[in-house]
């Protein structure tokens, strides 16, 4: 636009110019040709010029728009096909993202048809065949997806694609775990940052059990915020533990107190890994370590396991002892939330080193719309100690009443697990596995899953 307007204006001066030249210059011009000869003056030759050059430009004009006219409209046509071919894959692309895969191929089959570049049209062609009979994989159909994904892994271009169609087949053919890893590797060499390739990967190799690789993707997931720092430290925390566990077992207890520490840094109410690091460390400061790990976990838990560890590191020699050690414990909570549960786990650990009386004057001092099954039964077996067989029945009818309180709950369907695993058995959720209260675990949404859009994850998840 600028240079249209700088020639216009270059053009406008030229002949403001000659007018003023001309007519400031007045002349006769003479032309002589073949025994003919005219006098005219010589600005009118010049205006006589100019009119006849413009007339010759304007047929010239004329002639090649004539001349081009099939160039134009084979250059609208392509101009429209063009932007059809753009809508096709601006449209098959939103359906792929929502998973609408056979849709997003026959999207994607009129792009074929319609692409100057014969080689892409006929790409997609063959992924559209493939793709409408890859969720059967049965016999030839498995056979073509295969043959055509190893084709795709031939060139840089498609071998992304290539690879995670490998993989993708791996998961949906339940074949061995080592291929879902293998393919999934060579996948993520041309595209690092594929989130559902990382998720794969750390499912794969969890499932496995090899949690050195499962923690590298881990971090990989966290660093490209793919999950909340949340998720990452209860996940971190849950395979340090079994990562100390693996160490243990090998004689490296270096290394496995290392990885309990940072267990217990990710989740300082990381119940089992503040156990196992009073059992395992050594050295001086050690049992001032386990004190306070124990007594943090305990204070957040109220799991009656670190009470008892607790006990062993107080090396207390009398029940009482332990018993008033156990009660100061509690002056230390800062926040409400757990306070009957934590009396109630004091009292149990009484009733276990037959404190009776102090057991039922901390019972006494709970309201009994707060007391849990576990509360409940503390108070039947006191009565049991009393040979009160009639208020024993009284509180046990009780107990079968009151609120489950803590135990091992999933966060993701709540299913009650007993005991700690980092998959449950109910839904296959990974590190969904905690001590909580039965109604926290309703509340709760599943701490990771990766996402179950797409046929090939779920059928991962079911594997593990």
């Amino acid at each position: 636009m600028i240079f249209k307007t700088l020639k216009l204006l270059i053009f406008i001066l030229l002949i403001w110019y000659l007018s003023e030249f001309f007519g400031n210059n007045e002349g006769q011009a003479t032309i002589n040709w073949m025994g003919w000869g005219i006098e005219i003056p010589t600005d009118r030759l010049v205006l006589i010029l100019l009119l006849f050059s413009i007339f010759i430009i304007f047929i010239d004009r004329v002639w090649l728009a004539f001349l081009n006219l099939p160039k134009s409209a084979l250059r609208r046509y392509e101009n429209k096909n063009n932007r059809k071919v753009e809508q096709k894959l601006i449209k098959a692309f939103l359906l792929a993202s929502h998973g609408e895969t056979i849709s997003a191929a026959k999207e994607a089959s009129l792009v074929a048809k319609n692409t100057k570049d014969k080689s892409l049209g006929k790409l997609l062609s063959r992924h559209l065949e493939v793709t409408i009979s890859i969720n059967k994989n049965d016999g030839n159909n498995k056979d073509i997806a295969q043959k055509y994904f190893q084709q795709l892994t031939s060139e840089n271009i498609t071998a992304f694609v290539g690879h995670l169609g490998l993989m993708q087949q791996a998961i949906l053919g339940n074949y061995d775990n080592n291929i879902i890893i293998q393919e999934g590797e060579n996948a993520l060499k041309y595209e690092p940052k594929s989130k559902q390739i990382l998720e794969v990967l750390f499912n794969a190799h969890a499932l496995r059990g090899d949690i050195k690789e499962s923690l590298v993707y881990l971090k990989k997931l966290k660093s490209f915020n793919f999950i909340t720092n949340e998720i990452y430290k209860n996940i971190a925390s849950n395979l340090n533990y079994l990562l100390a566990l693996e160490n243990v077992n090998n004689g490296n207890k270096s290394l496995a107190v290392n990885n309990l520490k940072e267990a217990i840094k990710q989740k300082p109410n990381n119940i089992l890994a503040s156990i196992k690091l009073s059992e395992i460390i050594t050295g001086i400061g050690s049992k001032s370590t386990s004190i306070k790990h124990l007594e943090k976990a305990f204070l957040l838990t109220s799991h009656p396991d670190v009470l008892d560890a607790l006990a062993k590191e107080w090396d207390d020699k009398t029940p009482g002892a332990r018993i008033a050690k156990s009660i100061k414990l509690l002056n230390k909570k800062p926040s409400t939330d757990i306070d009957n549960d934590l009396n109630i786990e004091v009292a149990r650990f009484a009733i276990r080193e037959n404190i009776w009386g102090e057991a039922e004057k901390i019972l006494s001092e709970i309201p009994e719309d707060n007391l849990t099954i576990r509360g409940f039964q503390a108070l039947a077996d006191i009565e049991n100690s009393k040979n009160n067989s009639d208020r024993v029945k009284e509180y046990l009818s009780k107990a079968a009443k009151a609120n489950e309180g803590f135990n091992y709950f999933c966060s993701s369907c709540g299913n009650k697990n007993l005991k700690w695993e980092l998959h449950c058995s109910n839904c296959n959720g990974l590190s969904t596995i905690d001590w909580m209260k039965s109604n926290d675990s309703k509340k709760s949404k599943p701490v990771f899953l990766p996402s179950l859009n797409n046929v090939f994850e779920r059928k991962l998840l079911s594997k593990l």
